[in-house]
């Protein structure tokens, strides 16, 4: 036996191997649960939308369908229990029947569905942006900037999906989900890359040639930059709103304070055949009005979906800033990330 090898007799019986099985067990039982949950919701929004007046004709709902499939996806590769995890891991992975195929299609779907529906979150708050505090009509915010809400998300969950399958940068090294870009379980320790220990069928090491950088700089832009776009665009939804109805306090106050004078002018240009100046002020304050309360629901429905982002994803971007730092992810925000991530689609 080669220096720095575990004896797999003493590998299986560790008790920090019972203690990855026991978590592996309870992470795919609360995992699969939400995923399904998750499912149930984003279905229901996508029936709700088909079956409504407006069905696809408006910008919001088709954006709302996207983000609802992507989270669909992502909630399918969740809902597993386990079951696609390579049996390589059975002795870590509680419920791992499947082989690097099955982790294969299972990390290709997760990571599709993951950075489109991130991504998604974004074109949602941009488009909110356009509609209130760019005041963008429908027609311009349809044909100049409703393709990128959709191509960017699609296009470059896409792109990391297909690249990290082609440079065999997803694998399950915990019996957990199969987006780690190195394959590198604990029976793997001492052996070099490119071996396969007796009684295995993969590689150590394997995905350490590939595309491992480009995982990691994937992840962390995307960490930093979605967070930063929708709070600055959030931001900037308030102070729409807030500008709106500013305006709107404004001309009450000069409806209000009309004197005599007023009065007496709009009852002169009444008398001349012009239209009637009251009535006319009395429709404009009521459309202001109607605008203003849009406004006031897209703000509370942009504040909503932000909310259900940081939730979801919090745990997440905790866990890899912990991992660069070093240190080992504290086993409740692990429990936490499993109760959290897959829920997305309850929250919409």
């Amino acid at each position: 036996m080669v220096e720095g090898q575990i004896p797999l007799e003493e590998l299986l019986i560790a008790d920090s191997t019972k203690e990855a099985y026991n978590h592996s067990k309870a992470f795919a039982i609360t995992r699969a649960s939400m995923a399904i949950t998750s499912i149930i919701s984003s279905s229901l929004v996508i029936w709700l939308i088909a079956n409504s007046k407006q069905r696809l004709s408006t910008t919001y709902h088709r954006i709302v369908i996207g983000m609802s499939i992507a989270d669909i996806l992502l909630s399918l590769s969740l809902a597993t229990f386990n079951v696609v995890t390579p049996s390589d891991l059975d002795y870590i992975g509680w419920n791992a029947h499947g082989n690097q195929t099955s982790c294969n299609a299972q990390g290709f779907i997760e990571t599709f569905g993951g950075f489109s529906g991130v991504y998604y979150s974004c074109s949602l708050n941009i488009y909110y942006l356009a509609v209130v505090h760019y005041e963008k009509t429908d027609q311009h915010i349809r044909n100049k900037i409703e393709p990128f809400l959709h191509g960017v998300p699609l296009g470059f969950g896409l792109i990391v999906a297909i690249t990290l399958l082609v440079k065999r940068n997803l694998n399950n090294g915990g019996g957990e989900s199969c987006i780690e870009p190195v394959y590198d379980p604990p029976h793997c320790i001492g052996y070099e890359d490119g071996d396969i220990r007796e009684g295995f069928t993969i590689p150590c090491g394997r995905g350490r040639d590939g595309a491992v950088l480009f995982f990691d700089l994937v992840f962390f832009i995307t960490m930093f930059i979605v967070p930063c776009v929708i709070v600055i665009s959030l931001g900037m939804i308030y102070r729409g709103v807030r500008q709106q109805e500013k305006k709107m306090a404004r001309y009450g106050e000069r409806a209000l304070m009309q004197g005599p004078q007023q009065t007496a002018t709009a009852a002169n240009d009444s008398n001349e055949g012009t239209p009637n100046t009251l009535l006319s002020k009395i429709l404009r304050r009521k459309t202001k009005s109607i605008k203003q309360s849009n406004s006031r629901v897209v703000l509370q429905r942009a504040f909503a979906y932000t909310c259900s982002f940081f939730l979801t994803w919090s745990w997440f971007f905790i866990g890899l800033i912990i991992g660069v730092a070093g240190s080992e992810f504290p086993i409740t925000l692990s429990y936490l990330r499993q109760i959290f991530t897959p829920l997305q689609g309850s929250w919409n």
